[in-house]
């Protein structure tokens, strides 16, 4: 099944108001012995500008088997500058795949990972969207979903709720409805200093009861002092695991912080190189968990084989990926829209290409379809194409 082409579409909305308030700022820590650095709600004004057409560029992978896939490759304002980021990627890419075999997953996934450096790439998001399309295409051609392609271990995963930071009273709230709609835990990322931080644990456990899993993301903001003390603490409270309780590349102090505590320390989420890079912390010991950060579907899958050998749990990915291994225990739900920039455009978009992942009575449910199991309004999309490259 050969690659005969990559195209891209470009797709224009109805007008839609763009808009937009940072999460987050930063702030000092105070009383400090020296100057440290933390994070904490954004309070001021966000953007907010006149309505206008925003426009989105698929890429699309068609092969000679009469099978096609597509993916989201940018979004934006500006028609004139998505389509160059469309023809600049498709100069560089086209020799590179165009002709060869797209079952032949493991061989382009590693010209991709040695291109990211030779191409000086800003970001392997395209990359990881390849790799992706080419295991649908795999499933799609087998008339099997990816997850039983890659090996196969179960159709359902025990889901939580993440909350992403908000005031203490609000992160009750969204614990309490974590209860209600039956999710199997809840996840805080509070980031309002050790005794706070610690005193929300208290309550979250207290408002759960000792049922439901919580676990702790504090986004990187302790010292690994503070994160000792904290890590100790909800070792009593019965917390599942720590994450990112520290910068990630200190794996030195995540080291002494795994070795301090019994609580399971994950990190890896802001390191980028994995699954090669997990290697160093692995070895050393120095985390219990791995937060999946693999490029693309091939590379998710190295990882949490890399994890399973030294017998450890990595988290995250594609629900493909989580179904079809046995060292993920969870599947993490966002208990609100993603915040960034693009949450407009991509509203503007929504149904095009639907996931059929499916959260309910607290499990996720893989789809059970050929390929990723997605819904493709072809129809749709080609009554949105304004241009094609």
């Amino acid at each position: 099944m050969r690659i005969e082409a990559i195209d891209f579409q470009i797709l224009e909305s109805e007008p839609v108001t763009p808009e937009w308030r940072p999460l987050r700022t930063m702030r000092e820590y105070p009383d400090a012995h020296k100057v440290r650095f933390g994070h904490e709600l954004f309070k001021g004004e966000g953007i907010r500008l006149a309505k206008r057409p925003a426009y989105l560029c698929l890429l699309r992978i068609r092969t000679d088997a009469n099978l096609e896939t597509c993916g989201v490759f940018s979004m934006g304002w500006g028609k004139e500058d998505i389509e160059w980021m469309a023809r600049t990627f498709k100069v560089q890419w086209t020799p590179e795949l165009i002709g060869s075999n797209a079952l032949d997953r493991e061989y382009l996934w590693h010209k991709m990972w040695m291109a990211r450096r030779y191409f000086h790439m800003p970001s392997t998001a395209p990359l990881a969207l390849i790799d992706s399309l080419l295991w649908d295409l795999a499933g799609l051609h087998a008339q099997l979903p990816v997850h039983k392609l890659l090996g196969g271990f179960r159709n359902r995963v025990p889901a939580y709720l993440t909350e992403t930071g908000i005031p203490y009273e609000d992160t009750l709230k969204s614990a309490q409805r974590a209860v209600d709609e039956g999710f199997k835990g809840f996840k805080d990322h509070a980031m309002l200093g050790v005794q706070t931080n610690l005193a929300l644990a208290k309550d979250l456990r207290n408002l759960v009861g000792d049922e439901m899993v919580l676990m702790h993301d504090p986004v990187q903001q302790y010292s690994v002092e503070e994160a000792i003390v904290v890590g100790r603490r909800l070792e009593e409270l019965g917390y599942l695991w720590i994450e990112e309780p520290l910068q990630e590349f200190d794996l030195n102090g995540l080291k002494r912080l795994s070795d301090a505590i019994d609580l399971p320390v994950m990190a890896l989420e802001s390191i980028h190189g994995n699954p090669y890079l997990a290697v160093p912390y692995l070895t050393a010991g120095a985390i219990d968990m791995v937060r999946q950060t693999g490029l693309g579907i091939t590379g998710q899958m190295k990882l949490a084989n890399l994890a399973e050998m030294f017998g450890l749990n990595c988290h995250g990915g594609s629900p493909h990926v989580v179904a079809a291994i046995r060292n993920d225990d969870w599947w993490e739900v966002a208990a609100w829209p993603p915040t960034g920039t693009d949450r407009a455009i991509s509203a503007a978009f929504a149904g095009l290409i639907e996931d059929t992942t499916e959260v309910k009575d607290g499990y996720m449910y893989v789809p059970q379809t050929p390929g990723l199991g997605r819904k493709i309004d072809w129809d749709q999309i080609e009554a949105q194409t304004v241009s094609a490259v």
